[in-house]
């Protein structure tokens, strides 16, 4: 993509995000984007084909930082400090005001659009699996027990968001500190280990 071609498609998706933040999902138009970010219907729809389609890139680029957690997990260090790691970075990302935006949307809108099901497919789904083959490997290579795996890595993702998550959702908890966010780890790195090490 050229690079005029990538600061457009960079402030439809900047304006997007403004209007998805104020209006929600299902109030904001393309119309209103389009007029917001200073073109026509006809170019936005150039670049995305359908307001779900620029609300899943608005996410993808929220989710930027989630991403690098799933991906940092390594096979290279032991399964302890890369879950710890991966926890860290996962906590901080996911207690994000921007992703703590796009997840209430997606949530708020999954009952009157498909943007559940994008959302899900698009973001959590990738990192679940990402998880799930990192724990494989472990079972594989006799560090962890013979489990479901993917079961292992939904209940790890629950331990790591049990203890702030609904607090910080319904607004009781602001963003939580680093040093909180690694209690939090360490506490669900452990009892995950307890239920899973070989």
């Amino acid at each position: 993509m050229r690079v005029k071609s990538e600061e457009r498609r960079q402030a439809i998706l900047d304006t997007a995000k403004e209007e998805f933040t104020k209006h929600g999902f299902s109030q904001t138009s393309m119309s209103a984007i389009a007029k917001k970010v200073g073109g026509s219907k006809a170019t936005l729809y150039n670049y995305f084909s359908s307001k779900e389609e620029i609300f899943t890139a608005v996410m993808e680029s929220v989710a930027e930082q989630m991403t690098i957690a799933f991906h940092s997990l390594s096979t290279v260090i032991d399964i302890k400090p890369a879950l710890t790691d991966f926890g860290c970075k996962y906590l901080t990302s996911l207690y994000s005001p921007e992703l703590a935006m796009v997840t209430k949307m997606a949530y708020t809108e999954a009952d009157r659009s498909d943007l559940g099901r994008h959302f899900f497919e698009n973001g959590p789904k990738r990192g679940l699996t990402h998880l799930q083959d990192f724990l494989a490997y472990h079972v594989e290579n006799g560090a962890l027990k013979s489990c479901d795996t993917w079961i292992a890595a939904l209940q790890l993702r629950a331990l790591l968001e049990a203890e702030l998550r609904e607090q910080f959702a319904l607004g009781i908890i602001k963003q939580p500190d680093e040093q909180a966010i690694c209690e939090v780890v360490e506490r669900a790195v452990n009892s995950f280990l307890i239920l899973y090490m070989a």
